[in-house]
């Protein structure tokens, strides 16, 4: 059986909640959402002790949902977009993968078929926020994700924004279709 994770990336209940629960519900497969909101993540020390044992020497919620995407089938990355980045605990997460690479130890290559959704969430109408889609997928190539692809959910500054936009809700179902194929 698959196993895909989704990860929804907001600090208050509101729209990446609300994909997160709809990309669980058009999925048939053993799903695991990821709430960040109410998980413990440190920060990465940058010690490099993790080059030496071979894995974080933090053991939270961020080291056991990082080796859970290394063995996952496929993922979904919903965050919304503050002031032109990603909020604090998402960064946080994703510096977090810096414990899985060790050019030293050599880099395993990104899978072209284990696949990445990302989902950004915005109060904005049109902002292009692509570039930051783009830096995460970068960031899962470590785990190894090698395809991704983003869309940009705009004008969702109201917590229940996602409900109401069906052009929205069709994006995201023709990327779960792309990420399970």
């Amino acid at each position: 059986m698959a196993k895909y994770i989704v990860i929804s990336g907001s600090p208050r209940n509101g729209n990446s909640d609300k994909i997160a629960e709809f990309i669980k519900e058009s999925i048939d497969e053993d799903v695991e959402i990821f709430d960040i909101k109410n998980k413990e993540i440190a920060f990465c020390q940058a010690d490099n002790a993790c080059k030496v044992k071979d894995e974080c020497v933090i053991q939270d919620d961020a080291y056991d949902i990082i080796n859970k995407l290394e063995e996952c089938d496929g993922a979904f990355f919903i965050s919304p977009v503050y002031f032109g980045r990603l909020p604090g605990m998402v960064a946080s997460l994703i510096d977090r993968f810096y414990s899985k690479f060790n050019p030293a130890k050599g880099l395993n290559a990104p899978n072209p078929n284990k696949k990445l959704g990302i989902i950004l969430s915005f109060g904005a109408g049109e902002e292009d926020y692509s570039p930051i889609g783009e830096q995460s997928g970068f960031a899962f190539g470590v785990l190894g994700f090698g395809s991704h692809k983003t869309i940009l959910c705009g004008d969702n500054n109201d917590p229940a924004g996602f409900d109401a936009k069906e052009d929205q809700q069709n994006e995201v179902k023709d990327l779960v279709n792309w990420v399970i194929e």
